[in-house]
Order: C-alpha cells, then structure tokens, then sequence
C-alpha cells in the first residue's frame, strides 16, 4: 500500500512539476510576445481621437507618444504640433496649415518629418525668432470638419493660413457615426500584443486571403457610386463658407491643391478637383498645386508617395517647399 501511495505522489509531483514548466513556458512567450509587439513592432500607445459635437472627432489633446518608432506630438488643440499660447508673442510669426491625413502624415510619419514641421525649423533659421507652424489635420477631415474647428477655436492670431486639399474633399462631409476603432481609437488596447491580434492580425490574414468573405468568390469587383449631388453642394458649400471666415479674420489665405498618385502620373484630375479650383478663384485666394513637384520627383526617380494619395518622407518635404515658397513670396 505504501508503496502504491509512494508511486501516486510521485506522480502528482511530476504532474505538479509539468504545470509549473508549462505555466512558466506560457509566461515567458507572453512577456516576450508583448515586448516584440511593444518595442519592435510599435504597438500598444496609439494615438487617441475624441468626438466632438461639430467637428465630428479631432485627436485627444496632449499626447506624446512614440508608434512604430515615430514620434507622435499632440497639443492642447489638438494639433499635431507643440503647444501653444492662445494668443501669440510679440514678433512671432505664425502659419496655420489645415488639412486631413495628407497634412497629418498618420502613424508612419515622424513629427520631424511632417512638413508643417520641416516649415516650423525653416523659418526659424531664416526668421531668427519665434515661429509657430499649426498642423491642424486628422485622417478624413474635409471643409465641414475645417469650418467646424476654425468656428471653435479661430485662428490663433496666424499671419498666414493655408488649406491642403485633395480632389475627393469637395465631398468629405462629417457623418457623426460612431468612430471605428481601428482606425480612431478612442481608448488604449488592453496591451501590445491585444492590439496586433485584434487590429493588425485580421488585416494580415485578410491581404493573404483568410477572409470568410472570399471563400468561394475568386474576384471582388468594386462599382464606383456616383457622388450625390447633395454632398458635393454641402462640401463646396462648407469649403466657401472657411475660406469666407479665414479671409475675413483679416489673415492671408492660400490654398494648396494636392494630387493624389493616379493624377501625378496621368495628369487626369479626379473629380472635385476644377469644381475647388473654380470656387477659389472666385473668391481670389492664391491657389497652388503639388503636381509639377512631385512629378519632378519621379523624372528624378523618387516616389513621393507611400499609398495612393498619402505622401511618404520625400512627399512630406516636397509639400513643405511649396508652402515655404508662399510664405517668402507673399
């Protein structure tokens, strides 16, 4: 019997034994799997939107934060730029550039990188004195979400404001539906490792084709829906109603007009681009456009583009020289 009970301990501790293996073996993967997703991939501190009852979202104030390695900047406005005071110090000089994700440059542009920033450390060697560059964006802005915040917060005494533009913006109107996580989240993930299985593994899975959506269909074809003729008059309409109120707060205002990939390579316009041109000019604002640049670039053998419309670190810099080149003609 003693020897059956002997035979049974032994047992229970190897068994014992094996848990406490298993459960450090679960412990270290874990620990491990959350430090590569948070040093090396970037994961876990993504920037923070808010919702906002006019201007639909903008990014939560006050964060700094680093994201695949890049180092994100907030202010108190919401900018993607450093703090500021309300009202400007004497001999001061300051440029408000309002956009969407062109301006904001997203998670794989560094602050040093954007060009309101390359503007900003420019002005000051030419300048030699303070200089303040707005980077006054967030991802699918359009002119309701522009008018919305000039409305809210003004202009914050700029000398200059310059609006960058894409052709589909004419449209761009804010919906006020609730905000996708995974695109604005609005809280941090649980940890690192949480968010690359729930916001970046499907994605995976999905490009290399493990989507239950494509089990059985071997081509998506996409039909391009015409534009309601609703939306584009409430674009146009809140477009004209900003660069109304800019003008009028007695500031210079230019406007940038940027081409997306397809129209550099092509020279064809998508539309919305004449209808913003037209409406402009009519309002006798100096407009500009990234074409000639950025297809100077790629004559130069260097694509200033990380996506179909977004600029990489080469596009970012191109749009700084355009605006830079306002700024000392005007």
């Amino acid at each position: 019997m003693s020897t059956t009970l002997q035979k049974i301990n032994k047992a229970s501790k190897k068994n014992r034994n094996l848990a406490f293996i298993s459960l450090g073996i679960i412990g270290g993967l874990t620990i491990s799997g959350e430090l590569f997703c948070r040093y090396i991939l970037g994961l876990g501190d993504p920037p923070l939107s808010i919702t906002h009852p006019t201007i639909e979202y903008m990014f939560k104030p006050n964060q700094n934060l680093k994201r695949f390695d890049n180092h994100i900047l907030i202010n108190q406005y919401g900018m993607r730029s450093e703090n500021l005071l309300p009202q400007k110090e004497s001999e001061e000089y300051r440029i408000m550039v309002f956009g969407d994700s062109v301006v904001n440059g997203g998670n794989l542009t560094d602050h040093e990188k954007l060009a309101t920033t390359i503007i900003q450390n420019q002005l000051k060697k030419l300048k030699q004195n303070l200089v303040f560059v707005g980077n006054i964006s967030a991802g699918s802005w359009g002119p309701g979400n522009w008018l919305a915040y000039g409305k809210e917060y003004g202009f914050f005494d700029a000398d200059m404001i310059v609006l960058v533009i894409s052709s589909h913006d004419y449209a761009d109107n804010p919906s006020f539906q609730p905000l996708n996580p995974n695109t604005h989240p609005q809280k941090k993930p649980i940890s690192a490792m949480t968010e690359a299985m729930t916001r970046y593994l499907p994605k995976y899975l999905s490009k290399i084709g493990f989507n239950k959506a494509n089990v059985g269909n071997e081509e998506h074809v996409k039909f391009e829906k015409p534009t309601p003729k609703a939306a584009i008059q409430q674009g146009l309409n809140d477009l004209k109603e900003f660069l109304l109120m800019a003008q009028n707060s007695g500031v210079d205002v230019f406007v940038v007009q940027y081409w997306a990939r397809e129209e550099v390579k092509t020279g064809k316009f998508e539309p919305g681009h004449e209808e913003i041109n037209k409406l402009v000019q009519n309002l006798n604002i100096p407009i500009f456009q990234t074409g000639s640049l950025f297809q100077q670039a790629y004559k130069n053998g260097e694509d200033p583009f990380r996506d179909g419309i977004h600029p990489n670190d080469k596009g970012q810099e191109l749009l700084a020289k355009i605006i830079l080149d306002i700024a000392a003609s005007y």
